[in-house]
Parts: C-alpha cells; structure tokens; sequence
C-alpha cells in the first residue's frame, strides 16, 4: 500500500484538476477586471460569473489537496466520510446552479457550475479511495501516518496543521458561497416562473450605433383601435432604482379611463437588458425614442415622469423627439434631490461645484466630464451601490426588500418585489448614478438657455434646468393649444405644452409633529427641506411651460380615504390617472389665457398639517396654490 500511495497530484485525474483549478482562477480575476471596466456594452452581471469561479477555484484546490493526501506516503487525509459527503453536497448544489440559470436561459452561468461537479467528483471519490486503502492498512497493520526520515519536526507538525485546518475552512467556504448562489438561482427560477414578462423587449442601438441590447416597453390599451385612432399615448417613466412594475396601477388607471399607457424600463431596471457601460444620459433618452418608435408608438405623447423620472422627461423633450410630445406630468420631481437638500443645509462648500457644473459649455458631443457637488457623499452612495451589485448573486440582498403597504394592483405585488431581487437591479442603480448623483442634472444643463440662467438667477435659486421647446407636440396639432395672445408670465419661457406639477403637500409640511421628528436639530433640518421642496414646485411652473399648473395632493383620496402621502403614484394609482386626465385635457382644450395674469403677491409658504383640501391647484403666474373642489368630484 505504501508504493501504491507514493505518488503525487502528477497523474492523470490530478493534472485534469490542476488545469481546471487554474482555469477557474485565471477566470476569477478576468471577471474581477472585467466587472469594472467601462466603456463596453453589459449584458450580465460579471460578478455572476466571477463568484461562481471562485467557488470552483475553491472546489479545485480541495480536490487536488485531497488527489494528493490520497497519493502521499507521508500525508494523512482526515475526516474522510466527511470529504465524500461535502463532495456530493457540492455536486448537488451545483446541480441547483444548473437548474435554476437553466431556467433563466442564462447560459454562462449554468456552463460554470457544470465545472464544479468534476473537482466535486473528484473530491468524493478520492476520498472513498483512501477510506478503503486505510482500513486495509490497518488491518496488514501498517500505520496511518508515519513521517519520512527526511522531514524534520518542523515541516511534520506543519503538515498536520495544514491537513487538519484546511478541510475545516474551505468546507465552510465552499458550502456557504455554493449554497447562496445556488438559493438565488433557485429564486430567480422561481420568479420566472411566475411571473413571466408583461411587454416587449425592444432592440435599440446604442454606442453611436454600434451595440445593441433590449429596451422592455410595457403598455396598456394599447390595441390596434387606439393606434387607428391617434389617440395620445402616455408614457411613463419611474423614479430612480424603480422598475416597470412601480407604476403599473397608473398604467391601468390610465388604460381604465380610455388613454393607452407604456411605461419603459431603463437600462438594467425591470426586465431591461443593462444596456452601455458607462452611460450617458442623452443616449438612454435616445434609446427610449427609439424603443417608442420600434415598438410601434405613432401617437402622440404625454410623459407622465415621477420623481427623478420627471428629469428624464425634461431630458427627453431636449435631447430626443419634443414634436411628438403634446404633455407632461412631473410627479414629486426635483432636478436633482441631493443637491436641493445640500443647498437647502446652507453646505456652501457645494456652491462652487455647482457654478462648475453650470459652465461646462452647452450641447457638447465629448464625453461628459463628471463633477461632483459633494465628493464624500457621492462616493459613499457609489461605493454602497457598487457592493450591493457584487454580492447581488449571492441572494444577500434579497432580505432588504422593503414592504410596500397598500401597493396597487395588490395582485401584482409579488411581481414588483421580484424585481428588485435579481442579479441586475443594484448594477441598474449603480449604472444609473454613475459615481455621482449630478450625472442626470449635469445633462440637462447643456440647454438651459441664458434668458432662464438669468431669470433663476433673479429669483436666486441655486438649481437649473431649461424651459420646454417651443417646437414641442408640433407634429401633432389637434391637442396642443395655440399661442397665447397675451405676454407670459415670464418672458423667457415661449412653450405653450401643457404640464402639470404634482406634489404631495406631505413634502411641503412643515409641522415636525406631523412627521414624527421630535428632535430640534432634525425639526430644522426638515422645515429647511419642507421649504426648498416648495419652491422647487413654484420654479417650475413659473419656468417651464406657459401652460403649467401645480397640484397639490393634501387631505383624504377618494381610492381609499387615506391621508394623501408620498406614495400616492403607488398606492393611488386610479385616483391618480382621473386627475392627471382631467387636468390635462382641461388646460389643452380651454381657451382661456392663463398664462398671462399676473403674479399675486401674496407670500409663498409650506402648508401646515391643518391645512385640508383634496387637491390644491395653481396656474403659472401664481405665486401659491389656490383651493379648489375636492377630489370626489373628480
């Protein structure tokens, strides 16, 4: 037995398993270097990829240990039922592996996990070998271990700690890596079967033409009448990190009131694929023209922007089509969140890179160069995105999947939860923030024009953000209202398109009480928020459109006679789409000039929490919103 077991790993299975162990580890760091390289095309998550070789890394130096513990005349392999029965653990999770990205048709990783099962079988069946070679030992009574004359004490009781410390820590990581992984392939085979996808994944070109990848366009009533009939399509774009799903109750709302409705998935978010790395705000608006166009949507378009899906419509109507867009609606939108509340906290160290962002030079063809409003900050959230991303296949993040209380349609909850527990939501919001959250707003400051840069300027208000085109909605006629024979409100502002503001006056309360903060220091915090949240909305209307009207949502909401809160866009969503349609059509048909009163003089102020009317309504060139009906009749 002792010749038999003279030889090392060199032999045929072992140099099988040397070659695959090394193949493992190059391609651990080939994909730790390809996962942050930029200026690429993405279809996938890498980091996918670069744990699931690790984890073989790992499987390939266990079964060369235990070739060559087998092999040895001075070695002793320990805990061998042990050994077999983590090899054929292994083989099965590898099997999950394969299984549930076989599901997912993600042909990459089920070919990784394939390799694991022959370091695993290797493992097993050496294992077994030895067992039975060392119970014949012992019964010819040869020792089980027995260390040569050559080596000395030293080198023997470092051989002991190692064959005795090595199973211990490799099981453990072996079993723990291998088995997240395999729960979330399980996971995500799972939620593809329930839930299968509800649009169409759109080929879009991007790169200057170069690559292309899939857009998910997602509609609603959306049927060859309404095509026939020219009927104005709504377009909907969540807020940032949110998927399709998000504002599927105010699709349906929407196609409920006889207006067909898409919402679009930005690169990475829903089903989308990840799209060009690293992204430029103008191409993704372009990529959604284009998705619109290949879809087909011919009709007219209102885009319906929530949060910082508002920018992107801004964005939209400058970098992309304005002509075929005859509305907008900015729900709870600010032009950039991060840098509102750093002005609004008196961080003046900001207010440089802010005029820096300001005189990058407008509509430029390079590269956008990246500044940042506050570097610590931005790299903390950056960082925070970028690890989320790395451990997303490991199912880590899939215990931080917020509740969502009164999410319509409740039917499709679970659907919107799935979305946030792939392998692509963390990497669509560490795409989309790009290092710095002022990528989206840095964007849209190419074409503020001077007349806005001064007006701003009078009205000191540290943000920017350019009026609405006068060519917007001009390839469709019929709902795009005429010129207005009065002067505007503000002379620099020409686009008669109608927009609507929406806000949750929740945001606009000052009342600390009334939101739980019972510490001064956060009370300050917050009435400083409550204020630059409503000025944001009054800037606005005051700058975008001559047809603009700020709505407040406040008091109780026919859907379910709750207080309106910030969630209205998901929890409101039928309520919702009655008063953006209402509205819409109202200031598109009407042909009383609004835009030319004049401004009131009254003072702007946040609403306290006493303050109760359904919906609260401002026309531009006022200087608050007025009372009006409430939303019963709406």
């Amino acid at each position: 037995m002792w010749y038999f077991r003279k030889h090392t790993v060199v032999s045929v299975p072992g140099l099988i398993v040397l070659a695959l162990t090394l193949s493992f580890g190059i391609a651990f760091f080939a994909y730790v270097g390809v996962a942050n390289r930029r200026n690429r095309l993405v279809k996938h998550n890498e980091f996918l990829y670069m744990w699931e070789a690790f984890i073989g890394t790992t499987l390939g130096l266990q079964a060369l240990f235990v070739v060559s513990a087998y092999r040895a005349s001075n070695r002793y392999l320990y805990w061998t039922l042990a050994w077999i029965a983590y090899g054929i653990v292994m083989c099965v999770l590898a099997l999950c592996v394969v299984g549930g990205y076989g599901a997912t048709k993600d042909a990459g990783a089920a070919v990784w996990a394939v390799l694991w099962v022959v370091p695993a079988v290797a493992i097993s069946v050496y294992a077994a070998k030895a067992r039975r070679g060392y119970a014949v030992d012992r019964v010819m009574g040869i020792p089980e271990f027995r260390p040569r004359l050559s080596d000395s004490r030293g080198s023997v009781l470092c051989m002991v700690a190692l064959d005795t410390a090595f199973p211990w820590v490799t099981w453990l990581i072996g079993v723990f890596f291998a088995l997240l992984v395999a729960i979330q392939a399980l996971a995500l085979a799972n939620d593809h079967r329930l839930y299968d996808r509800p649009g169409r994944l759109v080929p879009v070109q991007t790169n200057g033409g170069e690559d292309w990848y899939g857009m998910h366009v997602w509609c609603a009533g959306y049927d060859a009448e309404a095509q026939k009939s020219n009927r104005p399509v709504f377009v909907l774009l969540p807020d940032f990190g949110m998927p399709s799903t998000s504002m599927q109750g105010l699709m349906q709302g929407f196609a409920n009131a006889g207006h067909p409705a898409c919402i679009v998935d930005r690169p990475g978010y829903g089903w989308s694929e990840p799209g060009y790395w690293m992204q430029d705000p103008r191409d993704v608006v372009q990529s959604i023209n284009q998705a619109l166009d290949k879809y087909p949507i011919a009709n007219p378009l209102v885009l319906v922007g929530w949060g910082e899906g508002g920018v992107w419509s801004q964005l939209y109507m400058q970098a992309a089509d304005a002509t075929r867009v005859i509305g907008m609606v900015l729900l709870d939108t600010f032009p950039n969140l991060e840098i509102l509340q750093t002005f609004a906290l008196n961080r003046t160290t900001t207010l440089q890179n802010l005029r820096q962002l300001r005189s990058l030079g407008a509509s430029r063809t390079d590269p956008m160069p990246v500044v940042n409003f506050d570097g610590p900050l931005e790299r903390s959230v950056s960082r925070m995105f970028s690890d989320w991303r790395a451990v997303s296949p490991l199912a880590l993040h899939r215990a931080r999947n917020a509740d969502w209380p009164g999410f319509q349609p409740a039917e499709s909850l679970g659907m919107h939860k799935s979305r946030f527990r792939d392998n692509l939501h963390y990497q669509a919001k560490y795409f989309e923030y790009g290092g710095t959250g002022a990528r989206l707003y840095q964007s849209l400051l190419d074409y503020v024009s001077p007349s806005i840069e001064s007006v701003l300027v009078y009205h000191h208000w540290p943000l920017r953000w350019p009026a609405l085109p006068t060519n917007a909605g001009s390839a469709f006629t019929p709902l795009t209202r005429r010129q207005q024979s009065s002067a505007p409100v503000v002379t620099a502002v020409t686009s008669n398109l109608p927009v609507i503001i929406i806000a949750s006056s929740a945001q606009f309360n000052s009342d600390c009480s009334a939101h739980g903060i019972s510490d001064s220091e956060e009370c300050t915090k917050w009435q400083a928020f409550a204020w630059f949240y409503y000025r944001q909305q009054i800037e606005y209307q005051q700058t975008l459109s001559q047809n603009a009207a700020l709505l407040a949502c406040v008091g109780e909401v026919d859907e379910d006679k709750r207080e309106c809160d910030v969630d209205f866009v998901w929890q409101r969503p039928e309520w919702l789409a009655k008063v953006v349609v209402k509205q819409l059509f109202s200031q598109a048909s009407s042909s009383e000039s609004t835009s030319g009163s004049k401004p009131t003089s009254s003072s702007a102020k946040p609403t306290s929490s006493s303050e109760s009317a359904a919906v609260s309504e401002s026309k531009a060139g006022s200087a608050e919103p007025t009372s009006v009906e409430p939303t019963a009749s709406v």
